[in-house]
């Protein structure tokens, strides 16, 4: 099977191609112009250049591939990029799929995120039914992807192979080299508070693996939640810096701080006087559960979730 992954350069595309690879699976990797791509080439991929916004670049890259896994997003929380999200996420995902409707392709993999089955102020597991609650409430990357999931579902209801999976928080080594982002942040000592709120851990490796089991044993117009851990913000930045020998973060911003600073940060943008990282996108987030179900996924796609230690040591890279 020859499939195409796009976002192949990315954190979880990456390792898409590299469980793709050592299956023995043909894979042609989409990247964007000049974006580093070396890791991508050593799984021994075909290597073309393209971009969601390009649909010429997407046609030529579905020409005879059989599958898709789509990956690809433009990730962040910054509202002056709304426009650009959605052109990226939602518009280049309609361009994607024309151009695999047109080449007849036979199968593909919509990734999307659990923050579209919505969250609570609680700790309750969403599922694949859950409502997408946060739509709406001023995060332009889960407007974008919620949309992008829609045209997905749209495009099953009419008949095209669409699977789409919903992975949680993603934790675990990148293939680039890089280090990650709260690894480095604690390894410097420069996290002292955690947001409240929480999230459902799941190894990058696990959610890669089960979007290459999605190609052959996901039903066509189903959504799979791909979660893992669910932790507290505090309790998963304090078995990071366990895990490193490192003191945790202390202190764990209460909901009312969180509002406080995602209405003040909210005049500052109105004033065009916010920036990242202190952009009120980052503050709305604060305070909500992201909690996921997977049985779904751990039943239809053979999804397992590793221990918690492990995805620590990963992380860090001792593992």
């Amino acid at each position: 099977m020859r499939v195409l992954v796009t976002g192949a350069a990315g954190f979880l595309g990456s390792h898409v191609v590299s469980t793709l690879r050592s299956r023995g699976e043909e894979v042609r990797a989409l990247v964007r112009p000049g974006r580093p791509r070396a890791w991508v080439e050593a799984t021994g991929a075909e290597i073309v250049e393209g971009d969601l916004l390009d649909e010429k670049s997407l046609r030529q890259a579905c020409r005879g591939v059989d599958a898709v896994v789509h990956c690809a997003a433009l990730r962040g929380n910054r509202s002056r990029r709304r426009r650009e999200q959605r052109q990226t996420n939602v518009e280049g995902t309609a361009r994607l799929y024309r151009a695999a409707h047109d080449h007849h392709v036979s199968r593909i993999v919509h990734v999307s995120t659990i923050a579209t089955l919505g969250a609570d102020r609680v700790g309750v597991p969403r599922n694949e039914e859950s409502a997408g609650n946060l739509v709406g409430i001023g995060l332009p990357y889960v407007d974008s992807k919620r949309e992008s999931e829609e045209r997905a579902l749209s495009a099953a209801w009419a008949g095209m192979p669409v699977v789409i999976l919903n992975p949680a928080h993603l934790a675990g080594p990148r293939l680039d080299g890089r280090v990650p982002s709260p690894v480095a942040r604690l390894a410097r000592r420069r996290m002292r508070f955690v947001p409240c709120g929480g999230v459902s851990v799941a190894d990058v490796e696990d959610v890669a693996r089960s979007t290459a089991d999605a190609l052959v044993r996901g039903r066509v117009g189903e959504r799979y939640l791909l979660g893992g851990h669910n932790l507290e913000h505090k309790e998963f930045y304090a078995a990071l810096a366990r895990g490193m020998s490192l003191p945790p973060p202390v202190f764990r911003v209460p909901p009312f701080v969180a509002r406080a600073l995602a209405l003040a940060t909210g005049v500052l943008d109105l004033a065009r006087l916010s920036r990242p990282p202190f952009s009120p996108e980052v503050f709305r987030a604060w305070g909500w559960y992201l909690y996921a179900d997977s049985s779904k996924a751990e039943r239809e796609l053979g999804y397992q979730i590793r221990p918690l230690e492990e995805i620590v040591a990963r992380t860090i890279g001792k593992a």
